[in-house]
């Protein structure tokens, strides 16, 4: 395999204490880019592949047009190849041995068509025992377009051959590796959406209220949102509301299904309704709900002593009504599938581009059509939930 590999141009601003960190490079014919390595020393060896090469004074240091590419070897099922430039690179601090990675492109089709990869490069020290590493601070796109990536500026020549370093040991060997970390396509994932339509108020009111013994009271259900929903009524109060308050939740409906791990997120008001002035008590509800039979409310939301007032007009004709009404609600789809099923449900972006904010993008535009043909249904139902009232009635 052939490449051509595209000298390091050196950058004008060095990066205090560490003048080698940061370089531009362009490599099969790409734009100049940042790219920064981080450089240290471990005990680890090469996890993908290792070369060592005897007589390496006759490869590395007299054969300034020539470079060693290793045969094909397998990391993330894909082949690679290691190469190495014994004069790889100059720049105004010296001159520098290179080594790259370089992916098969005929196993880049389908959906493998794109690969994302960490690299790092080592070379041994006998002196330290030790393996000097270059590690690329950047995951590497690979793709048909771009089968190679690297580093330009993996090591300096007169330090590759400083003898106290011992790169270079043992009648004339040198030892180079290089780890090769193969990142996948996520195959799973979900869209939470948030629907802000303000929804017509739903009502419940509770008749001969001053003959409810109960503990609590469930209204029958009622849809906002794609979910059921309820009221729950504590009228002798509930907790810190036990005996000095009304307490008031809306609660996720009993007969509500929720998928596996979902949660609904709300935002509404809750209300007791005032019947003679309409200066209704109303607090903010703002919670997720992921239990069927359980919500969100207040143990104090109404004391007796306001309750009982008849200048609050909260009970008249022996009649208590409560209300809720939701201004945001959440839904939330969950999906998987392979690499392939997946650029396909993402109309083919291209993967390089593709993120959250593509996917949605287009549930967004199928919400949009979808909050148009809601609207009009809530805005002709909300005389509906406001006029046709659940009642209790224990005549």
């Amino acid at each position: 395999m052939q490449v051509s590999l595209v000298p390091t141009k050196g950058t004008n601003s060095a990066v205090p204490c560490n003048p080698q960190s940061s370089r531009l490079a362009a490599i099969n014919g790409a734009e100049p880019r940042l790219s920064a390595e981080h450089k240290f020393m471990r005990t680890r060896p090469p996890s993908a592949y290792c070369v060592r090469i005897e007589s390496c004074s006759e490869l590395m240091t007299r054969s300034p047009n020539l470079q060693y590419e290793t045969r094909p070897f397998s990391v993330g099922g894909f082949n690679w190849t290691f190469i190495l430039q014994p004069f790889g690179n100059k720049t105004s601090v010296g001159d520098w041995i290179s080594a790259y990675v370089a992916i098969d492109p005929s196993g880049l089709v389908g959906e493998n068509r794109e690969v994302y990869a960490d690299l790092r490069f080592l070379v041994y020290s006998k002196s330290k025992d030790q393996y000097w590493t270059s590690m690329d601070t950047e995951i590497r796109h690979f793709h048909q377009f771009r089968t190679t990536w690297g580093s330009p500026n993996f090591i300096q020549t007169k330090q590759f051959k400083a003898k106290d370093k011992e790169y270079i040991f043992d009648d004339d060997q040198c030892v180079f590796g290089v780890d090769i970390s193969v990142y996948p396509y996520f195959n799973q994932w979900e869209i939470l959406s948030i629907d802000k339509t303000v929804y017509g108020p739903n009502s419940w009111k509770l008749m001969k209220f001053s003959t409810l013994t109960r503990d609590f009271y469930i209204s029958d259900d009622f849809s906002v949102g794609g979910k059921n929903w309820a009221f729950k009524v504590y009228p002798n109060g509930n907790g810190a509301g036990e005996g000095n308050s009304l307490s008031l939740y809306v609660i996720l409906s009993e007969n509500q299904i929720l998928k596996t791990y979902e949660k609904v997120y709300v935002r509404a008001k809750l209300r007791v309704l005032d019947q003679k002035q309409s200066k209704h008590l109303q607090k903010p509800i703002l919670s997720w709900f992921d239990t069927p039979g359980e919500g969100s409310g207040f143990e104090q939301f109404v004391s007796f002593t306001d309750l009982q007032n008849p200048a609050k007009g909260f009970i008249v004709d022996d009649s208590l009504t409560v209300q809720v009404q939701f201004e945001a609600t959440s839904s939330t789809n969950y999906y998987s599938a392979n690499a392939a099923q997946l650029m396909s449900n993402f109309d083919d972006v291209y993967v390089q581009q593709l993120s959250a904010e593509c996917v949605v993008k287009r549930r967004v535009e199928k919400l949009v059509s979808r909050k148009l043909s809601r609207t009009e249904a809530s805005s002709s139902s909300v005389e509906i939930n406001t006029d046709q009232n659940i009642k209790l009635d224990f005549s």
